[in-house]
């Protein structure tokens, strides 16, 4: 299914306790930024600080990534330059080199998976010079480009409260995010065909003018055992033998770390028709994993998704009574997108929907209504509500199909024409009785008039 956030028209409401979002979902640690979402249905599941402001550390890659995707050619080649002087010795890096010639989609696998902020300052100039138009533009002039292009791209994604200084997401008290504006960078990110493909693969391996490189994924979950790792990637991680926190449901993920930051994480996960992002950011390094794979579990495995409408179903029909007689007896009515819920499996019964009308057009339930107004084709007459209980969860809108007008006198004639028909035999009647009477009562007699017919000419014979 498709997945929809953001631009999808459903409105969930975001104001219930945690302990009925948190269904089977893991406990957060209480200074953590968190926010889940399943993205069939759109529904958040669980948020905490969601508006909160923090810092993304490398998650901010993911909008690196996205730009570089949506500016460049994946197969043109760049050569890396001294750009990669200009970050902290020992940040997180990939080990490229000056002069080392490498395309932009093996520069998307050196960003994502070591998260290495030498291919983001590489893709950053590079990519900021088509960005500017000016293939000779100086690193700086085409680095902030690039980073004007990320916060215009942000600001397409409706992230209204982040912004980013740098595309690698070292720190910088000017550079932030919240939980719930990454959630909308997350879905688009993890929705683009390159970008899908490059945070799910566990290793990669390149071979360029300089060197040979082999990147690990540093998202943890993917691997059953550790020795899949490299041995350069298990020694500098300390990390050995089983997984604990190996997850067959992950799919994309991207991490993140500062001391400013903390442990960030942004993970998705598939299974069971469903389909999750979430994002943890401030997390403490010993639960990161822990919670994010007990969360995917948790809504892999404890939520079920519930199809209010269905994707192409046959328009919903409700019976008319004051219809106008040309338009029929029923009102169509539907959705404009599908209408899910992902709700915990252990209370899938208190759940169900409802249409409400808007009164100034119709009125009644879902199978008998009265209009008291005329509708056109695609006019909004009402939502159609998910309720918890007898709490409104979430509604969409809902447009007529089909043009109806209110009855009015015209329509009783032709409505009830046998009624009609006796009316207007028996005003006759009485008409004819009214006649007859007034005849006799003035001795007025009928007379036949007898019409004497014309002699026929004689015609002369000839002799």
């Amino acid at each position: 299914m498709k997945r929809k956030i953001g631009l999808l028209i459903i409105l969930g409401l975001i104001f219930f306790t945690n302990s009925v979002f948190a269904a089977g979902l893991p406990t957060y640690g209480a200074n953590e930024g968190v926010i889940i979402a399943e993205m069939n249905s759109g529904d958040i599941l669980f948020q905490q600080n969601q508006d909160e402001k923090f810092y993304p550390a490398s998650t901010t890659k993911l909008m690196t990534a996205l730009v570089a995707v949506e500016n460049g050619d994946l197969n043109e080649n760049f050569t890396v330059g001294e750009e990669i002087t200009y970050i902290a010795a020992d940040s997180s890096v990939a080990g490229l080199e000056e002069g080392e010639v490498i395309s932009l989609n093996e520069l998307l696998y050196a960003l994502l998976l070591p998260s290495g902020n030498d291919a983001a300052e590489t893709i950053a100039v590079n990519i900021g010079r088509k960005i500017s138009g000016d293939s000779a533009a100086s690193a700086d002039k085409s680095y902030d480009a690039f980073i004007a292009a990320m916060n215009k791209k942000a600001k397409e994604l409706g992230m209204t409260h982040t912004n980013f200084v740098n595309p690698h997401g070292l720190h910088n008290d000017n550079h932030y995010t919240t939980p719930s504006d990454m959630l909308k960078l997350a879905e688009t990110a993890f929705n683009e065909t390159t970008i899908k493909a490059v945070t799910r693969a566990k290793v990669h391996t390149v071979k360029t003018n300089k060197s040979e490189h082999t990147w690990n994924n540093s998202n943890l979950m993917l691997y059953s055992n550790f020795n899949e790792l490299s041995d350069e990637f298990r020694v500098a991680n300390d990390l050995s033998g089983s997984n604990s926190v190996f997850n067959g449901y992950a799919t994309s993920g991207k991490t993140g770390y500062t001391e400013e930051a903390n442990k960030c994480l942004v993970f998705e996960g598939e299974g069971n028709d469903k389909n999750m992002i979430g994002i943890i950011f401030n997390a403490d390094q010993a639960v990161l994993f822990t919670e994010a794979s007990d969360t995917i579990n948790a809504v892999i495995k404890e939520y079920s998704l519930i199809e209010w409408t269905k994707k192409d179903e046959a328009d919903h029909v409700a019976q008319v009574v004051n219809y106008h007689v040309f338009d029929g007896n029923k009102l169509k009515y539907k959705t404009a997108e599908q209408l899910i819920s992902a709700v915990p499996q252990s209370s899938e019964d208190q759940y169900q929907a409802k249409i409400k009308w808007d009164e100034t057009k119709v009125i009644g339930d879902e199978s008998l209504t009265n209009l008291k107004s005329d509708i056109k084709a695609g006019d909004q007459i009402g939502e159609m509500q998910v309720y918890n209980g007898d709490t409104v969860v979430k509604s969409v809108p809902v447009y007529a199909v089909n043009d109806m007008k209110v009855r009015n006198w015209m329509d009783y004639p032709i409505l009830y024409w046998y009624m009609t028909i006796i009316v207007i035999l028996i005003i006759l009647a009485i008409l004819r009785i009214m006649f007859v009477q007034f005849m006799h009562k003035n001795n007025i007699k009928y007379k036949r008039i007898k019409i004497k017919k014309k002699p026929t000419p004689k015609t002369k014979r000839r002799r």
